[in-house]
């Protein structure tokens, strides 16, 4: 894929956590929780933040996976405070303008091996300590690796980026994904063992992994 990145802003793009996903720490959100897991035999980190001290799954967070060398593996940011309205999402056009500009100033050599899949409409769901339910808009940019994984970016209102996710492998046999699902709490309820097994196409949780 051909894309021209400004050497200057991706090194700038680096600098911090914020800064390099581009988009800042909503105010107030806490660390909540810290682990390490595996990525298809890669050991990463998950780093999870929340308005709340104390985990809790399926309401507002942002999570960042980081494998064994560093780069950012997923990435999440499910806010229902930041602008959510779908009239404000962008169309197939900006989002793949958004997606590649934005994995450009990540790691501009990964962007270079990717093919794109499809571009579609994908919401995510949040449910804040009142039990209000939020849907978190966006548009999703699927693409493929030469290297045979799965990488796409998920663009919400705004032209902000909602969802990260690379080196995605799937189960063609079993018809779901292979790899591990660090940013979605059912999954991770599911590994804990206060959720049931998720349908496909999510993974299925290895719990004596």
């Amino acid at each position: 894929m051909e894309v021209t990145v400004d050497r200057n802003e991706e090194a700038d793009a680096r600098a911090s956590l914020g800064e390099e996903l581009g988009l800042t720490l909503p105010s107030g959100w806490y660390e909540a929780d810290v682990r390490t897991g595996g990525h298809d035999g890669e050991r990463v980190t998950v780093t999870r933040y929340q308005p709340t001290e104390e985990v809790r799954l399926k309401g507002p967070h942002l999570s960042v996976v980081r494998g064994e060398d560093g780069r950012v593996v997923g990435y999440t940011a499910l806010d229902p405070e930041a602008n959510n309205d779908p009239r404000d999402l962008p169309d197939a056009e900006q989002a793949r303008q958004a997606a590649y500009s934005w994995l450009g100033r990540l790691d501009d050599d990964y962007l270079q091996g990717l093919t794109e899949q499809w571009v579609d409409r994908h919401d995510e769901t949040v449910v804040d300590e009142d039990g209000n339910e939020h849907v978190i808009p966006g548009v999703k940019v699927k693409t493929r690796h030469e290297d045979g994984r799965y990488a796409w970016v998920i663009i919400g209102a705004d032209s902000r980026v909602v969802t990260f996710e690379r080196d995605i492998t799937w189960d063609t046999t079993a018809q779901r994904r292979a790899t591990q699902m660090w940013l979605h709490d059912a999954w991770i309820a599911a590994l804990e063992g206060s959720g049931e097994q998720p349908p496909p196409p999510a993974a299925l949780v290895d719990r004596t992994a």
